[in-house]
């Protein structure tokens, strides 16, 4: 904290008023057919693939939670599933302009983040470096029995779909070729070669942890950006406050050298699902 400030009684005591400006809401209320000119055609149908996959990945994990089978294929998952069901579009609109130095935190219910995440980087990185990816990762134990699966090797980014899905599912069931080598499972999954960072399954504990990491990327002057992601009901827990006051603070414009003035590059992200947990937030005080 800084210690050469001058601090006149008589100005921090006068008499004011606090005046705010105005907070939109919900501003954005355009249709698909204007936008229609922002995106190409293979770009609209990628935008309903990828929220096709993440709702078919989660129908899929339901079954198995409820029924211990999906489609014949009989599997005993007992842990948790914090399903993303009806959120796939929140997920994958942040996810398209994104790539590899953005990077996302996300909390228990960050199925969806993942998935989205990985496909856009997928689509946005060349041949040569997802190769070098998936080989590298250790020690290319996830690719070797996605590789022996796939029919067309020669399709890099189609063999990065299933690399991705492959080392997902095997995290959540606690396998050694998950992302975490089975240890993160649901709720603590993550890739960082493709800028997903691990999930919090303390609600709001993405929000410190990534303006941290804004903050790394401020003083380092590093590419990209940070999301932290989490639900409606993490507005009621204090470190998500203190770190958006943090990431606001006025020393950062005033006391900074000119090179590292401004905010922090990170925005704070609540997907309102209008429930924290099971209980509706609409009402209360956060």
């Amino acid at each position: 904290m800084p210690k050469g400030q001058v601090i006149k009684p008589e100005e921090v005591r006068k008499p004011g008023v606090l005046k705010f400006n105005d907070i939109v809401l919900n501003q954005y209320q355009k249709t698909i057919k204007d936008e229609k000119e922002n995106f190409t055609k293979d770009e609209f149908l990628r935008i309903y693939r990828d929220m096709l996959y993440i709702r078919q990945f989660e129908d899929m994990l339901f079954e198995l939670r409820a029924n211990k089978q999906w489609k014949g294929v009989e599997y005993q998952y007992s842990g948790p599933a914090h399903l993303y069901t009806g959120q796939e579009a929140a997920a994958v609109g942040q996810a398209f302009i994104l790539d590899k130095d953005d990077f996302t935190f996300g909390s228990h219910r960050s199925h969806g983040e993942i998935i989205a995440k990985g496909l856009s980087c997928i689509v946005k990185l060349e041949d040569d470096e997802l190769m070098t990816i998936m080989n590298d990762v250790f020690e290319g134990s996830i690719i070797g029995p996605v590789r022996d699966q796939q029919k067309d090797t020669e399709d890099v980014r189609a063999l990065a779909v299933d690399f991705l899905f492959y080392g997902i599912m095997a995290e959540l069931f606690g396998r050694k070729t998950g992302f975490a080598q089975g240890l993160g499972n649901s709720m603590h999954a993550f890739f960082t070669p493709f800028g997903v960072y691990p999930n919090n399954a303390i609600v709001g504990g993405s929000a410190p942890i990534a303006m941290g990491a804004a903050l790394y990327k401020k003083i380092n002057k590093k590419k990209g950006i940070c999301i932290s992601n989490s639900g409606d009901g993490s507005l009621g827990c204090g470190p998500v406050w203190e770190a958006m006051n943090m990431a606001a603070m006025d020393q950062m414009n005033e006391l900074w050298d000119d090179a590292y003035k401004g905010g922090l590059p990170i925005i704070f992200n609540f997907f309102n699902n209008q429930y924290g947990m099971g209980g509706q937030t609409n009402g209360e005080t956060m």
